[in-house]
Order: C-alpha cells, then structure tokens, then sequence
C-alpha cells in the first residue's frame, strides 16, 4: 500500500502505528522481528477502505466496551489472495497463533485465555478477511477471487485482463 494510505489509516486509528525503527531494532536483535514495523501495510492499494472498515469496527468495539484498543499489529498482507491481519492482544505473548490451510486458504486463530471483547475483535478480523476476497486488490472495485494466475489474487475484470496479458 502507497505510503500516503498507510498515513491516513494511522492518523484515524493510532493501534495501526508501526513498532520500533528499524534500524534500532537491528541494533538491539541483530534482525527485524516486527514485521508490521519493517514492511508495513504489505497489500495493494485498492485494500484501503477493508483495512479502514476493519479498523473502524475494531475502534467501535473497543470505545462500546468503554476501553482503549490494546492490540499490537503483528502483520498486514496478502495470502491466498486475501487480506491477512496478524495481530495479538497487548498483554499476549504473540507466539504462533495463526494456521492458513493450503488447500482452501482459510485460517485458523488460536489465543487461548482471551476475553469476551478480543473474541469479538477475532470475529471483525475474520469478517474483513472474509471480505477482501470481494475487493479487487488493486483498484478497490468489486473482485473476484482469480487462481488461474501464477499468484492468487482478488481482481476486478479489468485489472485481471491487464495481469494475464503479460
């Protein structure tokens, strides 16, 4: 996603900040270990308004329970052509809690010991991944899910057209 989309999400919705700078991370670690914080938004621009739609209804959920939103975002990316936002409760350790199956591309969240409001935010997580895979990824007008190209990806007609051309 074009940096300038990046900005706009984390102005409207702060939780979505990247981690640490980089470069101190590689200085205290030897290696990037937030994703999120070294690659950022990894999804095309035409994802902007599910990933503004997730992150409204997470932000709804959280001001409805009368608290602040305490999540840290692992991840953000395409996979199996359809958005995937790792993500874990502040108080978590993030260890491995997602399996994507190969065969269907659904994914599994396991969080065990997570409370009433973060199992509503796993199922607006779903809900929005769910979704993208009706989202063209490039252009943001309604997709299709396309796997006869050399990669998975929702894509209108028209941007379908243009990548199987080449």
């Amino acid at each position: 996603m074009k940096r300038e989309l990046e900005l706009k999400i984390t102005e409207e919705f702060p939780f979505m900040r990247r981690g640490k700078n980089i470069d101190e991370q590689r200085k205290e670690v030897g290696h990037i270990s937030d994703l999120y914080g070294a690659f950022g938004c990894g999804v095309g621009d035409g994802w902007y308004e599910v990933i503004r739609g997730l992150c409204r209804d997470i932000t709804e959920a959280y001001t409805k329970a009368g608290l602040p939103v305490d999540i840290i975002v692992d991840q953000v990316k395409e996979k199996f052509g359809t958005l995937r936002f790792y993500y874990h409760p502040e108080a978590h350790d993030p260890g491995i809690h997602a399996f994507v199956s190969v065969s269907d591309g659904k994914s599994i969240r396991i969080m065990p010991g997570i409370s009433e409001l973060h199992k509503e935010v796993a199922e607006i997580v779903q809900k929005w991944e769910k979704e993208s895979s009706n989202v063209c990824e490039k252009c943001g007008i309604a997709g299709d899910l396309r796997k006869d190209l050399s990669w998975v990806l929702t894509l209108c007609d028209s941007c379908y057209a243009r990548l199987s051309k080449k």
